[in-house]
């Protein structure tokens, strides 16, 4: 056994424990009276905790001589798991393995842990020693514990719409674990639809330790077990199911009674609650309850949920029966504030006394619980499938989730950016007439590049986001020190490369370096903005500003995208997102006119400070590069202009990194990476030049000049044409093309600083369609050139 498994060991032993009943109080003093106790006592009379006479231990407490109560023994004596119970490190945890799951390999990590145990130690149980994936979601599932029967399409809408909820957001999905009732249908569910990658799976039972069949062939101490019950249909036990990837086996000392689980799942929910949906949001983690059929204690647990502060939503399937269809009934008939008339409610209290099979008292207090949750009807939503107008179950646990929260809308967007749900977004969220705190969609902007959303920039750039007001200095730096493991080392490297020096520990990358790196990879007579002496005095002028503010105590409101007293004697035109803008397909300009050429241009932003505001879709598409987030740079070169000489850029760069790769031994794995993503690129630019050449070899000509080093341009396409893998138009006349165009120029002009005629003053082109738009002024080819 290795070093880590002990410590891990010792941690999960010194951390759960389990429980053991010490004191024998008999469920019943009729049978046996015999002093003292024989042996067939010992083996038929239980204890008030489900366990015989002779499965007790007796370290602390003597046996009982006789069952008889002695003089002045209360012979009402009352079991409580807290005085007769003893509490020792837990001997059951490890991997069980599910014999009889034929159609694949079932496996579940498992421990047993008191009833009692701390909600802290479980969640790091779960996120450390079991490796789980932090939860963006918490599915929580109710409902019945016995076997019944969901309609076919009550079963497919669950099933479904679950499974998909849970995989499209990284949700957790909590149950009891057994192989009957609900949970047995989350089984199948994900049998049906889940992911077959075990390490993916995060379907959570958390069971009662005493109500498990053959509970003893779990015991062992990091072990792996086989686990294939017998399934007598007389036995009162439960079996486990076997596609759940893991169990908390709460152990009350109890044998065979239920229920002792749910005040620890309780605590664990809020728990996880308080969690951050991640590390860059402060959004917890929302939990929505989802209701299927259930007895009498789920009307109890749905008013815990809706009655919570901030409440938990609760998400009911109609038709799935007994619970779930009263509250779905009632949830119905008591709509715009109506009372119900006294025929209906005695209606009403004969059909939950004949649901539940209870005497009339109790389907009264039945009643009045039900009615508690209507108090709260604005977070319980009925699912109806068997309605046409209802939308996918998935997208309806989701938007449950956001509305029934009573979260503001910079939450909700918090919520839907962690689950990369898009769509729920668009739907729900990003409304028209929406109200938005000052640079809430800004800092949404933020964290969707840097969490690498690339659907939220879409969707933020259709609703009105303008990159040119959004991409300041501070926001550019932040994305270039995103921390990334590998991906910010490598860069590191090449900061150090192109610097020749070694940075110190905890060195911040600053534009300047990011200059010098694109210098670096891209070679030849090519220079950076972000290496120019106008950028430098005008960056270094900023840095003097935001060191004198900080020093003086202020917090600089820039680097959040806020403008200080902004609640206060706010102009309409410094309320940037005040409300949410109509979406629209494509801005035509993403530059002013009178910044066309490139210029670094001083203006006050909303915090009163002077920023550059040349930055645009060119800068952000150097980063994505330069950040190895290939899906992202695809999306940002369809925006702007010159999408061939971008294309061309792209590549380039990415076969400098995959060199630079190459020739560390610490970066071999990335190199072909880097090729793969260079040679997408070219294939771009090729696909771009096929498209010009096609309409017109003028057109093609205009793509094939612009103010760039010449040279390495030349040489970049020359590369991207030889390295199509799929024939184009007239492949040997664009080779001759190249030539033409850039030999006799290179032949003719002696001087070395290699300038060309600009005709792509006139054209533009979007990388998403096949034809060419006009544009009074082009866009630069890279970061502020």
């Amino acid at each position: 056994m290795s070093f880590t498994e002990k410590l891990r060991k010792s941690w999960i032993e010194e951390t759960f424990l389990k429980r053991e009943c010490v004191k024998f109080i008999p469920s019943s003093w009729d049978l046996h009276r015999c002093n003292p106790v024989c042996q067939v006592c010992q083996n038929l009379i239980r204890c008030c905790c489900g366990h015989l006479m002779g499965e007790h231990s007796w370290r602390e407490f003597v046996p009982p001589l006789s069952l008889y109560p002695g003089p002045g023994q209360d012979v009402e004596e009352s079991w409580s798991m807290e005085v007769y119970t003893r509490a020792s490190p837990t001997n059951a945890f490890g991997i069980v393995d599910f014999q009889d799951t034929a159609t694949r390999v079932c496996r579940a990590k498992y421990v047993r842990v008191a009833v009692d145990s701390k909600s802290e130690a479980l969640l790091q149980l779960m996120l450390r020693e079991w490796q789980m994936e932090r939860p963006k979601l918490l599915l929580t599932v109710q409902g019945g514990s016995e076997n019944f029967i969901l309609p076919p399409k009550v079963k497919q809408a669950f099933s479904k719409g679950l499974i998909t909820a849970a995989l499209s957001t990284g949700a957790w999905i909590l149950t009891d674990g057994i192989d009957t009732g609900v949970s047995k249908y989350v089984g199948e569910a994900v049998k049906i639809f889940g992911d077959h990658d075990l390490r993916k799976r995060n379907t959570v039972g958390i069971t009662p330790w005493g109500v498990i069949d053959n509970n003893t062939d779990l015991i062992g101490r990091d072990v792996f077990r086989p686990y294939q019950p017998l399934g007598n249909p007389l036995s009162k036990r439960a079996r486990l199911n076997g596609f759940h990837s893991h169990f908390l086996l709460v152990d009350d000392g109890t044998l065979g009674k239920h229920g002792c689980q749910q005040g620890l799942r309780r605590k664990l929910e809020k728990h996880i609650q308080l969690q951050k949906i991640h590390p860059r949001l402060n959004q917890g983690v929302p939990v929505v309850c989802v209701v299927v059929e259930g007895g009498p204690a789920i009307v109890s647990t749905v008013l815990d949920y809706v009655s919570n502060v901030p409440p938990v939503p609760v998400f009911v399937f109609e038709g799935s029966g007994r619970a779930a269809d009263l509250l779905a009934f009632l949830h119905k008939q008591t709509a715009n504030d109506r009372q119900l008339d006294p025929d209906i409610i005695e209606d009403f209290l004969v059909r939950i006394a004949n649901v539940f099979e209870v005497e009339r008292a109790e389907a009264t207090c039945l009643y009045t619980l039900l009615q508690q949750c209507m108090d709260h009807r604005d977070s319980i939503t009925i699912f109806d499938s068997e309605s046409e107008d209802q939308m996918a179950t998935d997208a309806a646990i989701l938007t449950t989730t956001l509305k029934g929260t009573k979260a503001s809308p910079a939450e909700q967007l918090s919520m839907a950016l962690g689950w990369d749900r898009a769509d729920i977004a668009q739907k729900d969220i990003l409304v028209y007439g929406q109200h938005w705190q000052v640079g809430a969609l800004e800092q949404a902007m933020l964290d969707a590049l840097v969490m690498d959303r690339v659907s939220f920039v879409k969707l933020l750039i259709d609703n009105g986001m303008t990159m040119s007001r959004f991409l300041t200095m501070d926001r550019l730096e932040e994305l270039y020190n995103t921390p990334q493991g590998q991906t910010q080392r490598f860069l590191h490297h090449l900061v150090e490369d192109a610097k020749q020096t070694s940075l110190p520990i905890g060195h911040r990358l600053s534009l300047i370096d990011m200059g010098l790196v694109i210098e670096y990879l891209y070679g030849g007579a090519y220079r950076s903005t972000y290496t120019r002496k106008n950028f430098r005095a005008a960056y270094n002028r900023m840095q003097g500003k935001e060191g004198r503010r900080d020093r003086s105590g202020s917090l600089s409101k820039q680097k959040r995208g806020m403008k200080p007293n902004s609640n206060r004697n706010s102009s309409p035109q410094d309320l940037h997102f005040f409300r949410t803008a109509q979406p629209y397909r494509h801005k035509e300009q993403d530059v002013s006119p009178g910044n066309s050429q490139g210029k670094v241009v001083m203006s006050p932003d909303i915090g009163g400070a002077s920023i550059l505001v040349s930055f645009n879709f060119n800068d952000l598409f150097v980063w994505a590069v330069l950040q190895q987030r290939q899906q992202m740079a695809l999306f940002l070169w369809q925006h702007g202009e010159e999408a061939l000489a971008r294309a061309i850029v792209a590549c380039k760069l990415y076969r400098s990194m995959a060199f630079e790769a190459r020739e560390s031994s610490m970066y071999d794995n990335i190199a072909e990476r880097f090729k793969a993503y260079s040679l997408e690129f070219g294939q771009l630019a090729v696909d771009v030049l096929d498209c010009a050449f096609r309409q017109s070899e003028q057109m093609a000509m205009k793509l094939l000049t612009s103010e760039m080093d010449a040279w390495s341009h030349f040489t970049c396409l020359q590369m991207a044409v030889s390295s199509c893998h799929r024939p184009f138009v007239s492949h040997s006349c664009t080779q001759t093309l190249l030539t033409d165009l850039w030999t006799g120029p290179l032949n003719m002009r002696k001087s070395s600083s290699l300038k060309f005629w600009k005709l792509t003053r006139h054209t533009r082109y979007f990388g998403a369609k096949d034809h060419f738009k006009p544009s009074p002024t082009p866009c630069h080819l890279a970061a502020g050139v």
